[in-house]
């Protein structure tokens, strides 16, 4: 594969990540076994970035994708550990998994009838939660699937964001028949089996609505006579998006009336047994100090209890005071989930440190993006004002009202709305080759006031989508992962305007000052940071 003009071989590095081998692939997308700063080894999925910057929407659904992915939780899904861009490369970073493919095992024929059920149930498990959360695979077939012992676990979660292809809900049914297919062909013998591969082979995807109810018959198959499959229409469903499952029934009814049920017989009395459950909390490992982390690492959460929720609020405390880091925490079906952007491996690094010290003894998981070091300037600079603006019931928001996600020639046009006071706005657009634009105040609009709780729009655009005849701005090269700067403070930060463009170095000297020189009994200056991804 391609890395910025260069060959990626064993040894080299991309980010935090020094891949190690290659060791599948995927039209465009490249396997590598890897290690992370840390030593972890890893799985990395690349593509070239100019494979999914093709059209406009192309790295946001990336994204879109790559973070639905990393919040599903079940335990035959390796957790997907990060997802970013870097040198011309688009990655996703998987947990480990060791063990043979299904499909070596069975080339060396069918799997034992108790492992063939316990495999195909945890397949479905997993496909069921995933089609759940709104996250489709894919590309399921029996070399994604990784046996440990007689524990299946499905990989590729994940590979669908670095992709183009509109895979759905449809495309995952009929790869799992297709697999239940293959384990059950050793079994026909077996009751009730013949039945339901004969159902399979004739129906294929239509044979049962969703992965859960073919789940429910291979579980029959132990004991119970396989249900009929309700038949319903499935739509499609995007990966990352939202589930659309939808059926309609045609149910006849005979216009007589039903027998009278028999009466039911007595229910006999049964003891009543005593059940206990045994709580052991976990040990909590010591805490190291961070290095080289800007902060020192919160003290440990005590061990989680049965009642206890996730620390989520007290670990998004704790971040706010790591600079260069525009992340969220939140819980997903009791596991803690970092997400969001992070500017430099050195702040990645930071982060995830602290994470892991915040944490101990909860289940945790990153989707973090990592763009350009040179960006964790500008955030520094401005961090105790974005720490005051996070926190305020109706803070700053800046919005993009047509994504953050843009094409040469789009117009940049922005909505700002102000907090409960009366603000003047510095607003700031830092580009991939060093440079800074000032977008307010600009040569011909200096109106930086905003009433408490007010809106107003920058940038125009025309029916068309075209830039308006007034003051506008489009997308042009270089090409990359850019950043949008908005400044709140009770007065002007600059007496006399700053040239319109000029090096991000020279500005951000100057901005210091401003800040530091803002009278003491002034309200505290506001911050708000977007991460904007442009393309040819």
């Amino acid at each position: 594969m391609r890395l910025g003009g260069r060959e990626t071989g064993s040894g080299q590095r991309l980010g935090r990540y020094r891949l190690l081998d290659l060791i599948g692939r995927d039209g465009d997308a490249r396997q590598h076994r890897a290690l992370d700063a840390n030593g972890q080894t890893v799985t990395l999925w690349t593509v070239p970035l100019a494979r999914l910057s093709a059209d406009a929407a192309g790295l946001e659904r990336f994204r879109q994708r790559a973070g639905a992915a990393a919040r599903l939780s079940h335990p035959a899904i390796p957790a997907i550990l990060a997802s970013g861009e870097h040198a011309g490369t688009v990655f996703v970073a998987t947990a480990a998994v060791e063990g043979p493919t299904l499909a070596a095992r069975l080339d060396g024929g069918a799997l034992h009838w108790d492992e063939t059920v316990t495999t195909l149930d945890r397949i479905l498990g997993a496909l069921a939660a995933a089609h759940r959360a709104g996250v489709c695979h894919g590309t399921l077939t029996a070399e994604a699937i990784r046996c440990s012992g007689t524990a299946a676990t499905v990989t590729g979660f994940g590979l669908a964001a670095l992709t183009t292809a509109d895979v759905g809900l449809r495309d995952d049914l009929a790869a799992v028949v297709r697999l239940a297919e293959r384990l059950l062909a050793g079994h026909d013998d077996r009751p009730g089996v013949a039945a339901l591969l004969a159902t399979l082979r004739d129906d294929g995807a239509e044979a049962f609505p969703d992965a859960g109810s073919l789940q429910r018959a291979v579980a029959a198959l132990n004991g119970a006579a396989v249900p009929p499959p309700a038949r319903s229409r499935s739509w499609r469903l995007s990966v990352g998006g939202m589930v659309l499952v939808g059926g309609m029934a045609a149910l006849a009814v005979l216009n007589r009336p039903s027998p009278p049920p028999p009466p039911l017989p007595p229910i006999p009395e049964m003891p009543m047994a005593e059940t206990q459950m045994a709580v052991d909390a976990a040990a909590v490992t010591d805490i190291q100090p961070l290095s080289p982390a800007p902060v020192s690492p919160p003290p440990p959460v005590p061990p989680p209890t049965v009642s206890e929720p996730p620390p989520a609020a007290a670990l998004a405390q704790a971040l706010r005071s790591i600079p260069c880091a525009l992340v969220e925490v939140e819980t997903i079906g009791g596991r803690l989930l970092v997400s969001g952007m992070v500017a430099g491996e050195p702040a990645e690094t930071a982060l995830r440190d602290t994470v892991k010290a915040f944490v101990a003894g909860w289940d945790h998981g990153f989707d973090l993006v990592t763009v350009d070091a040179q960006f964790c300037a500008p955030l520094g600079s401005v961090a105790p004002a974005l720490n005051a603006n996070s926190v305020l019931p109706d803070p700053l928001t800046v919005t993009l009202p047509d994504g953050p996600a843009l094409s040469a020639g789009d117009p940049l046009v922005l909505e700002i709305r102000a907090p409960s006071r009366p603000v003047q706005l510095q607003i700031d657009y830092f580009t991939i080759d060093g440079s800074v634009v000032h977008l307010l105040p600009n040569p011909s609009d200096d109106r930086t006031a905003l009433a408490a709780g007010a809106v107003r729009q920058l940038g125009e655009r025309r029916e068309d989508g075209k830039p308006g005849s007034g003051r506008s701005w489009t997308i042009g090269p270089p090409y990359g992962t850019e950043m949008l700067l908005t400044i709140a403070a009770a007065e002007a930060l600059f007496p006399t305007a700053r040239p319109e463009q000029e090096p991000a170095a020279d500005y951000l000297a100057a901005l210091a000052k401003a800040l530091a020189t803002l009278p003491e009994n002034a309200p505290p200056p506001l911050a708000d940071a977007r991460f904007i991804t442009t393309a040819p």
